[in-house]
């Protein structure tokens, strides 16, 4: 028996989430919730932008109740306050008695599903049973509107009276269907406010033994998922079907999903009724790849077992990948002085493609892989590996060849390039080592309970203020890292050659460090230079006139011809020389303009967007009611937020996954072009406008502010010069001007521009 057949057998109404509330949104809302409808509950859906329509027609006085009522409940739907007031002030309408005849369809449950808090807020305040149960399930008011994620609702209902333990005839609670919603700002809400305080189980079953966790499994809800885990959801349990969450999950074929049920705990091997275990299930459901992926992320190979560790611990396995490029770059430095470059070239390329499988297969296995992003190479110490092993081979070359010939002529350029070095390498151990600002995470659920209660008082509970991996409230100008797993403040980048985030607390040494390395660059090719000099004279003397092919200098040719390797060390530093130029200069560029380069990347592609095809998509989870202000006074006028989460967002847009795209994101050239379009007046804003974009940044005050916020710290009584070259060692730091806490920065300092009004995001 296949597992669609094991499936209908054991639940012919599976995925049954109620016809009374199966009403037709937009397809974001449902998209989760599609494939889990059967058939036969679509063709019941109703439509709750509609009226109920009545069926007596006969009895001209019952027909007018009934159009009272059906513009009345019409009002309940759209969020016309007035009319309701009217009607029921007015004696038209009882609100104690305002259900139809058909299934007790009240105005609470219309207002409720359609997410009218004013309408809510009058009717329940008048007298409305918050928990009068309606529709071919009897669901209460407070089920319709957790089937849309409509948080707002569900927190004022459960305020004023409503059951959390209610049911509806399927069987299912206010956790069942605030997952079956996918909106995980209710998830987390009904976690902390519901489950945390245990008044619903987290692993409570409904009539065929499915937990909120299958469900969310089912679903490929990836972040649904991880919550439920992380409020102790057993990852175990299994239906009357035998299922558990990972035969669900690997049924769906959801990576993510599944890696998570993997990291806690799920068994490979345990059997549904029917005798499957996952392997069996992927096979027959077409997902072997998705669940393969899954457990080589959490270290198990394809047959459900650990895959081999040839290093005990993450930390000697990032070691041998820091130092396997200073092997590499030793090699082909070598190998191209010896062997003509027809033979040479090749090989290296070989050489370096059985490294990267090598370090694929054996290497990042032993990686500690906390998160369920994928492990590249660009997320290890690599490229770290690369710039010290430059800067290594560089080393080696000028101390045994360059300094021995060129210390008696020019001493003072040879102490500036070991100085240079020195600084260097220093600079570049503090940055493998600092933290870049990490905000840290709460764990106290009491004080995360404060911080969602505050947002929902602001109308700005979504995944834009509300960070859902450290359950805090996101700060203004802070990203989550998945290399740290943590909120960094003012976030600039990632830097995979330092292998470390950049941010608030090290983008000071990070300007250092490149601006130390250029100047280390130029002073060593300067040295060269004298040190072939040394050469062609020797050369000189002995065998006449150094000449070379398409090369007039005679310096160069006699470096070439006479010292390979060192031309060759020279050649390589001097490419990462130009990239890292640019670097600086788009640095000080967005210093200047008073932007970090996450920001400045963003503006950037959202100017992309402006004037593509776009489609309705709730991108934060924000389901702020459109009436919020009427219920909340002018608390939401001031937080400038709510429904412009909701926007009209067009697809993604596809970045480049050739070879010289990433070339161009790994060395920042990237960001470079994009300075050049807005430097020149290619970019343009949302509106279509010539002004530059960065002018509408909340975060620049004018140049000469944005640079004493970057170089200066927040401590007006150190000297100056302590203020320029130490890094900020708290999370205070200036912005326009003021000293602000960069760990709670909730509302921009006003600006001249902006006539004194705060700026927030």
């Amino acid at each position: 028996m296949s597992v669609e057949e094991s499936i209908k057998s054991n639940d012919p109404k599976i995925g049954a989430l109620g016809a009374e509330d199966d009403v037709i949104q937009d397809d974001v809302s449902l998209s989760s919730m599609l494939p889990v409808i059967s058939s036969e509950e679509r063709t019941a859906d109703v439509d709750k932008t509609l009226p109920i329509q009545s069926n007596d027609s006969d009895a001209a006085e019952a027909e007018s109740v009934n159009s009272e009522l059906q513009r009345y409940h019409v009002a309940c739907q759209k969020g016309d306050l007035t009319t309701v007031k009217q009607m029921t002030e007015g004696g038209l309408v009882d609100i104690k008695k305002d259900y139809d005849d058909g299934e007790g369809v009240t105005g609470l449950h219309w207002a409720s599903i359609n997410n009218r808090l004013s309408v809510v807020d009058y009717l329940v305040t008048n007298g409305a049973n918050v928990n009068a149960k309606a529709g071919t399930l009897h669901a209460p008011p407070i089920h319709w509107a957790a089937r849309y994620g409509y948080v707002y609702i569900v927190d004022y209902l459960l305020k004023h009276g409503a059951d959390a333990k209610l049911k509806d005839d399927q069987g299912f609670n206010l956790l069942h269907i605030s997952v079956n919603s996918s909106n995980i700002m209710l998830i987390l809400y009904v976690l902390f406010f519901v489950v945390d305080k245990d008044i619903i189980d987290v692993d409570s079953q409904d009539p065929h033994g499915r937990t909120s966790l299958l469900w969310a499994a089912y679903q490929g809800d990836s972040l649904t998922v991880d919550s439920l885990l992380r409020f102790g959801a057993y990852v175990k349990i299994a239906d009357e079907g035998g299922f558990t969450p990972l035969h669900w999950g690997t049924l769906r074929g959801q990576p993510h999903v599944l890696m998570y049920l993997i990291k806690k705990g799920a068994d490979f091997f345990q059997k549904t009724n029917d005798g499957k275990d996952c392997f069996t299930i992927a096979q027959e459901m077409n997902t072997v790849y998705s669940l393969n992926e899954a457990m080589r992320h959490c270290g198990f190979n394809a047959q459900g077992y650990p895959i081999r560790k040839f290093f005990e611990k993450s930390l000697h396995a990032k070691a041998f990948t820091f130092f396997v490029p200073w092997v590499f770059l030793g090699v082909a430095l070598s190998f191209f002085s010896h062997v003509h470059i027809l033979l040479s070239f090749p090989v290296i390329l070989a050489f370096g493609l059985a490294l990267q499988v090598a370090l694929k297969r054996f290497v990042l296995p032993s990686y500690q892989n906390t998160g369920v992003s994928p492990l590249t190479l660009i997320k290890t110490p690599i490229f770290a590996g690369v710039f010290s092993g430059s800067v290594y081979w560089v080393f080696m070359v000028w101390i045994i060849r360059v300094f021995p010939a060129t210390i008696g002529d020019k001493p003072l350029e040879n102490l500036s390039l070991l100085l240079s070095i020195i600084t260097l390498g220093y600079l570049f151990i503090k940055l493998l080592k600092s933290d870049p600002g990490r905000v840290p995470a709460e764990t106290n659920h009491a004080r995360v309970r404060e911080t969602i209660e505050d947002l929902l008082k602001l109308g700005a509970y979504d995944t834009r203020h509300f960070c859902i991996e450290t359950w805090i409230r996101k700060p203004l100008r802070s990203k989550f890292s998945s290399l740290s797993n943590s909120l960094v403040a003012r976030f600039d980048h990632f830097c995979p050659w330092v292998y470390n985030d950049i941010g608030l607390k090290n983008h000071k040494v990070f300007i250092f460090f490149i601006a130390t390395m250029e100047l280390a660059v130029w002073i060593f090719t300067h040295l060269c230079l004298e040190y072939f000099d040394g050469l062609e004279d020797i050369y000189e003397d002995e065998s006449g006139k150094v000449q070379c092919f398409l090369i007039s200098d005679d310096d160069i040719c006699a470096g070439l011809k006479y010292d390979l390797f060192t031309s060759l060390t020279l050649i390589w530093a001097l490419l990462q020389a130009v990239w890292v130029a640019f670097v600086i200069l788009v640095q000080l560029f967005q210093i200047f303009k008073g932007v970090t380069n996450y920001e400045f990347s963003k503006l950037m592609k959202d100017s992309k967007r402006a004037n593509t095809d776009s489609v309705v998509f709730n991108e934060f989870f924000n389901t702020t009611p459109e009436d919020f202000v009427a219920v909340n006074g002018d608390i939401f006028e001031n937080s400038s937020h709510g429904m412009e989460s909701i926007a009209r967002t067009p697809a993604p847009i596809k970045s480049s996954k050739r070879c010289c795209g990433f070339c161009c994101a790994i060395t920042g050239m990237d960001q470079w072009l994009m300075v050049m379009k807005e430097t020149m007046g290619i970019a343009r804003n949302g509106s279509g406008s010539e002004h530059s974009l960065i002018l509408s940044s909340p975060t620049n005050y004018g140049w000469k502010t944005n640079v004493k916020d970057f170089w200066l710290t927040s401590d007006a009584t150190a000297p100056i010069w302590q203020r320029v070259l130490y890094s900020p060692q708290n999370s205070t730091a200036l912005l326009g001007g003021t000293v602000v806490d960069y760990y709670e920065l909730y509302k921009f300092p006003p600006r001249a521009l902006d006539f004194g009004t705060p700026l927030d995001v």
